[in-house]
């Protein structure tokens, strides 16, 4: 019996030390744990064994482990995990992004190459950083303060208007410092101007995957004749291998005005200034300076019935609402990603809106190994609500400060007030209406084939279809048809529009080549065509029966009629070879010959290249011994670029018809410039980019010098001639500077992230040649002086207020003091233009588990601007029948009286007074966001949901400048109100916006 229990025992033992011996199985999923999108292919191993797995398409995984196992979850571009199974049965990971991943590859002009490989000054701009954000700014608004050497200004508020984008700086006159931007390998419009086309605008943030920019002429050389102002290369999102992923996203808000640092006169000290001045307006009965005090005080309390604030009764809040929707997914052989948004964005006034709808389809198709096609497609439509941009009320924006408080915004009976303007912006608002519809299209289509090893060859065709329509009708018996109009024909119409076509092919190949994994080669070829189709119309008419209709065939009149035609045509060949040594030594060569239809018969064509080295320190023996350096890499380049950017025909002589008695007559236009050839660009730069400390401590330092040559201007020629200038290669211009980034990760924990950033450029722009020295720039205030930068500012200057006297005093041209204005004694204000010559951006990310709060403080300085606005509202009395502010009370009344403005003589002149320092610092956007644990949301059957508040543009601060100082267009309807910056009028002011959000995804 004895026995028996003892075998039996020995036998239950045995087994439960087989059954403990056995392996488990463990199961899971993997995702990422930026979007908590499934990561397919993730390799999964048991740790110290050769046991192994993957996850499938949609992240889950299955594998066997013994007890006390560690498993270890890789995956390219993501930090490695290892995880302690312990008695666990399921594990879910989720996989942290390597922002330092060496391996990261990134867009190169017509390529791509590994960043660590990169030896040109190159920024990049990742999607992420783009994502939510305030749903009425356009994609390249939301760029500002994102790359250093990258300056973003608005040209002003309007809703989904255009920007200003200069990248190190201004290096022309006339032929436009826009970059030339690249959408998945497309080149589009990018204008700067009021109406004129710019794609940027239509492009949905939340599909970019990231933006290249490139800074120097090594990175933009390859583009050549295009490429002088730099390149943006905008890549859109494909679809991620894994189960389908839909997404939802919705923003609501607002926008305003932003507040003004100053303030107006109110009601009581408007008609207490002009008492004071003995100044009776209209809407007195009789003479302020013959009444009694009691008259005065009736007459002041009558007028009260009239108190009106114009900011509020003419300012609203505009409603913002944005919904996009998606989907994307890959499997091995097919990827894609459809999204569609709409995006209502109400304006600041009433009669000013945007409302922008856009779809995009990106589709690739891997048939093969060696076989590879797709396509990429965006439509867009922008319709919106125009106000008139000039420089008087009929500008609702200059109304709101020209309007006086004791003015109603109707009389008695109903009707309009006129105001002392004789004009009423609430009718005009009505009655004057103008809008604008663009229509754009954007697509492109590839094959790529690899027919043999390391050879790839890609051949691409990408359209660009532009529509734009804009109509403007004053309606009949309006305030304003009867001031402009027919009295025979009330109410007038203008209809005119655009449409433009633009296709460009391109063909290259790449082929690749390691010897003894030591001598690495890559070399590209290419050769590319371009043509680009505009067709214009005007029509115009008047006599208009009613204010219910208002197209052209209702007219009784026809006052115009014109159609035109124009096209221009690229043709291109280029190369680029890379070469690099064992990973440690890089060169870099590239050429482009470019023929352009725009360009002189003698200049038609033209050679531009660069070539670029760098150097990994980090791998030579005397840096890797100091462990706290990861990377450490220098780089160099020298290049030449050209600008195009000019009329299609402007090299030609042209000639026009026109009528002469009851005859066609032909006459010159236009005087020939065989010789006019494009702007050149030298650049230099050098730079070190570094990371240490872990890749905690991680950034970029470059010092560059451009010289801009054979700039085009409009040269004045002899009156003998004919012609009053020609357009000729006149000049020179140069930009140094110095820019860095730095970011520090200080916290990088499961649970906790904080990471900061800054960067900040110093620019220094100078003219270096001119045919003829000290040109006057439009609008009068600026002058092209060698020695100086662009637009220098040049006007006599202001020596403040006689104290003994109250007048004003000047300086003469021999800076002596008097008290007689002269324009003559006008010089150039040395290094004052309106160009900044430093700016930056703090950056800060904070997460604590599903809560985020992200900020950018932006900073741009050494610039003046012009304040004419302010000008007009401390006038010294001339527009005292206008509102002023209230600064315009501290004038000089008594002998001994300092620090104050000039006693009001009824003039005010153009001086130096008004040049006001452009430095300021905003708080460009602040987000704090939520995201819901997935433990709630999948019981919901949704993967994520984040809700978030955004504010943008919420606060500034001014140093100097009064209003606003972010300047783009100081008037877009005036004399060189379109130069960037140049002086402040009333152009759509820029507003702040309140937002809140909510992303599901699927």
């Amino acid at each position: 019996m004895n026995r028996k229990l003892l075998m039996i025992f020995v036998l239950m033992l045995t087994l439960t030390l087989k059954i403990a011996a056995q392996d488990r199985i463990i199961s899971g999923k993997v995702t990422s744990s930026e979007d908590g999108a499934a990561l397919a292919g993730v390799s999964i191993s048991v740790k110290g064994t050769s046991k192994g797995t993957t996850s499938a398409a949609d992240g889950s995984y299955k594998i066997s482990v013994p007890n006390n196992a560690t498993l270890t979850f890789g995956f390219v571009g993501f930090i490695k995990q290892d995880i302690t199974v312990g008695t666990k049965t399921i594990i879910n990971v989720a996989l942290v992004n390597d922002i330092t991943d060496i391996e990261e590859v990134v867009v190169v002009g017509y390529g791509t190459t590994k960043k660590q490989n990169l030896t040109a000054s190159q920024a990049n701009i990742s999607g992420k950083a783009l994502e939510g954000k305030a749903g009425g700014s356009t994609f390249d608004n939301l760029l500002q303060g994102k790359a250093a050497g990258l300056q973003i200004t608005s040209v002003n508020g309007r809703p989904s208007g255009q920007n200003f984008i200069r990248i190190r700086g201004e290096g022309s006159l006339t032929a436009g410092s826009q970059p030339l931007v690249v959408i998945d390998g497309v080149p589009v419009a990018n204008s700067e101007a009021q109406g004129g086309i710019n794609v940027l605008n239509t492009i949905n943030p939340n599909e970019i995957e990231d933006v290249q920019v490139l800074k120097d002429a090594s990175s933009a050389a390859i583009y050549g004749s295009r490429g002088a102002n730099g390149v943006i290369l905008v890549t859109t999102k494909q679809g991620k291998k894994g189960l389908p992923k839909i997404t939802y996203s919705f923003q609501a808000g607002y926008s305003e005005k932003t507040p003004d640092n100053f303030k107006m006169m109110t009601f009581e000290e408007k008609l207490r200034y002009e008492k004071d001045l003995g100044y009776t307006n209209g809407y007195f009965l009789d003479d302020v300076n013959t009444m009694t005090d009691a008259e005065y005080q009736a007459e002041v309390t009558r007028l009260s019935a009239g108190k009106t604030d114009w900011f509020k009764t003419l300012l609203q809040k505009g409603q913002l609402r944005t919904h996009r929707l998606g989907i994307s997914g890959a499997n091995d052989a097919f990827s894609y990603n459809i999204a569609l948004q709409t995006s209502k964005v109400g304006g600041l006034v009433n009669g000013s809106n945007s409302d922008l709808n856009t779809g995009r389809i990106n589709l690739e198709y891997r048939a093969s190994k060696w076989l590879k096609t797709g396509s990429n497609l965006q439509f867009a439509s922008i319709q919106s609500n125009e106000q008139r941009d000039r420089y008087n009320v009929q500008n609702p924006f200059y109304a709101i400060y020209a309007y006086n408080p004791y003015e109603p915004e109707f009389n008695d009976d109903g009707t309009y007030n006129l105001t002392v303007n004789g004009f009423s912006i609430s009718e005009a608002i009505v009655n004057n209406t103008e809008k604008q519809t663009v229509v754009n299209g954007l697509g492109s289509f590839f094959i790529a084939l690899t027919p043999i090893k390391d050879l790839d060859i890609r051949s691409q065709i990408g359209l660009t279809y532009t529509d734009y329509y804009r109509e403007y009708y004053i309606k009949p018996n309006s305030i304003l048809d009867q001031y402009v109009g027919d009295p025979a024909a009330r109410g007038s119409k203008t209809d005119n529009g655009s449409q433009g076509f633009n296709y460009v092919f391109t063909n290259t190949a790449t082929y690749s080549k390691s010897f003894d994994d030591t001598h690495n080669f890559k070399v590209l070829g290419g050769i590319e065509f371009t043509r680009d189709r505009l067709k214009t119309y005007t029509l115009s008419s008047k006599g208009f029966p009613s204010d219910k209709v208002s197209t052209q065939d209702n007219s009784s009149t026809p006052t115009g009629a014109s159609t035109g035609k124009s096209d221009w045509a690229l043709y291109s060949l280029f190369g680029r070879i890379n070469y690099d040594f064992n990973q440690k030594y890089f060169l870099d060569l590239s050429a482009r010959r470019d023929g352009s239809s725009r360009f002189g018969l003698n200049n038609r064509y033209g050679l531009f290249g660069a070539v670029s080295a760098g150097w990994h320190l980090d791998k030579e023996s005397f840096i890797e011994d100091l462990t706290f350096i990861n990377s450490l890499k220098l780089r160099a380049s020298y290049g030449l670029t050209g600008n195009d950017r000019i009329g299609n025909y402007t090299s030609l002589g042209l000639y026009r018809y026109n009528s002469y008695g009851l005859t066609s007559a032909t006459f010159p236009s236009q005087v020939e410039n065989p010789d006019l050839t494009w702007e050149k660009l030298a650049a230099t730069d050098i730079g070190i980019d570094f990371s240490v400390l872990n890749n905690r401590l991680y950034g970029t330092i470059d010092w560059y010098n451009k010289n801009n040559s054979s700039l085009l201007y409009d040269r004045p020629l002899s009156s003998t001639t004919g012609f009053q200038s020609r357009t000729e290669n006149v000049g020179a211009v140069q930009n140094r500077g110095v820019e860095f980034t730095l970011g520090y990760k200080i916290r990088d924990t499961k649970d906790l992230k904080w990471d900061v950033n800054v960067n900040y450029s110093i620019n220094n722009n100078k003219v270096t040649a001119l045919t003829e020295d000290g040109i006057i720039r439009p609008g009068g205030l600026s002058k092209l002086q060698i020695g100086q930068p662009i637009d220098v500012y040049f006007m006599t200057r202001y020596a403040g207020v006689n104290s003994a006297t109250g007048a004003q005093q000047f300086y003469n041209i021999n800076g002596e003091i008097v008290e007689n204005y002269s324009p003559s004694d006008a010089v150039i204000l040395e290094g004052k233009s309106r160009l900044a010559t430093r700016f930056g951006n703090f950056h800060t990310d904070i997460s604590y588990k599903g809560i985020s709060l992200g900020a950018d403080l932006y900073y741009s300085g050494g610039n003046y601007i012009f304040n004419s606005m302010w000008n007009d509202l401390t006038s010294d009395g001339e527009y005292i029948y206008n509102n002023q502010a209230a600064d315009a009370l501290n004038y000089w009344k008594k002998a001994g009286d300092t620090g104050v403005l000039p006693v009001p003589t009824g003039i005010s002149y153009t001086t130096d007074r008004y040049l006001q320092k452009g430095d300021f610092i905003r708080l460009r956007n602040v987000t704090l966001g939520y995201t819901i644990p997935t433990g709630i949301t999948k019981k919901a059957k949704i993967q994520s949901v984040r809700i978030y508040a955004q504010a943008q543009n919420w606060w500034y601060h001014a140093f100097e400048a009064k209003g606003d100082p972010e300047i783009g267009f100081g008037q877009a309807e005036s004399t060189g109100g379109q130069t960037q910056g140049l002086f402040r009028g009333y152009s759509y002011p820029v507003a702040r916006q309140l937002t809140f959000g909510i992303d599901l995804t699927f």
